[in-house]
């Protein structure tokens, strides 16, 4: 119990510092970008006639910048009237490997409504 009503004592603590920031501007909101970098791999192995197999990939989308006179980097945009276009990087590959087979006989437990022979 005693863990219990330190554990709700603490809640404001988390919730206050969400409230400590000023809400930003519409011109610091125009300047805000953002992008996006994943990784995910998948690998499965057994014990019949499939061995292994193993997939990955790999994304990134970032901002294209650049270094103006002053050294500050800025990003790379176009304006035509009031519409801006921000320059956007994508780099993204994939990878697979190929499953391999054996010819060692497949071990019967049961599980399959014919006894697991192929």
């Amino acid at each position: 119990m005693k863990k219990f009503l330190l554990g709700l004592a603490a809640i404001p603590l988390l919730v206050g510092p969400a409230f400590a920031q000023q809400p930003l501007t519409n011109s610091q909101m125009d300047a805000v970008t953002a992008g996006f970098s994943a990784f995910s791999t998948a690998d499965a192995q057994a014990l019949g006639k499939i061995v292994a197999t193993l997939s990955s990939s790999v994304a990134e989308v970032n901002v294209v910048t650049t270094t103006n006179a002053a050294g500050a980097t800025i990003p790379v945009t176009v304006s035509f009237g009031e519409t801006t276009l921000t320059l956007i990087k994508s780099i993204s590959g994939a990878q697979s490997a190929s499953s391999a087979t054996n010819t060692l006989p497949t071990i019967r437990i049961g599980l399959s409504p014919n006894g697991g022979t192929p």
